[in-house]
């Protein structure tokens, strides 16, 4: 095992966490991934700021990357995909093609998010756009909602960081939260934040101890979310 991937079991199924942000699981040959927020810079910029316009060429490297590397049969992207409703308006010809050109790869699913459930010209770009996807008991849906013991939901939205000390210092990292029935992915796209697990947010929603799975530079570590109540 590399530095830069962690395998665990999960109902049965052999799941790779990449550094990357990305999620493997072997038996389906499924890629998971969230919030690429593709077509932010342009959204800002659209408000008259005048942000580098770089987000949506690396992400689309990096996703085709990850596709080359892990060759899935199935890539499922966990909503907010696209950053607002008028993203696939502003893209032009070029950027439309280079990402049709990664969608035919793998057979894709678009999972809506809450940035682009009312998404313009979606018949332009490849693959189903669905509200959640399940095979057998994996759930695959934007927000976390599920707290079934008999199934494991996989979702995004909240972008997870966390930060490791060194020298008194803070550095801070994405990262998986892992729970016995769920697991929130970080933000794949570039141009995209996070938000603190130690937030008064993810009180509400994690109920229970969870892992974190922290997405250094060079390599993955472990760590724990503990629940506080207070």
């Amino acid at each position: 095992m590399t530095n830069n991937i962690l395998e665990k079991k999960i109902f049965n199924y052999d799941v790779i966490f990449d550094i990357k942000g990305a999620i493997f699981i072997k038996q389906n040959r499924l890629l998971v991934i969230s919030d690429l927020h593709l077509g932010k810079s342009l959204s800002i910029n659209s408000l008259g700021y005048s942000l580098p316009m770089h987000d949506f060429s690396d992400t689309l490297y990096n996703l085709k990357k990850i596709i080359k590397e892990y060759k899935p049969s199935k890539v499922i992207s966990l909503g907010d995909n696209f950053h607002d409703k008028n993203s696939i308006i502003r893209f032009n010809h070029e950027s439309i093609c280079e990402l049709n050109s990664i969608t035919k790869i793998a057979e894709f699913i678009w999972i809506y998010g809450n940035h682009d459930k009312e998404l313009i010209n979606k018949e332009k770009i490849n693959g189903n756009f669905m509200k959640s996807f399940r095979e057998k008991e994996l759930i695959f849906t934007h927000e976390k909602k599920n707290d079934k013991s008999d199934q494991f939901e996989f979702s995004g939205h909240f972008h997870p960081k966390t930060y490791v000390s060194v020298n008194n210092s803070r550095f801070y990292y994405k990262c998986f939260v892992l729970g016995k029935n769920f697991c929130i992915l970080p933000s794949f796209g570039s141009y995209t934040g996070g938000l603190d697990v130690k937030s008064n947010i993810f009180k509400k929603i994690i109920r229970n101890n969870a892992n974190l799975i922290i997405l250094g530079k060079k390599k993955i570590k472990q760590g724990k979310y503990l629940y506080d109540s207070n």
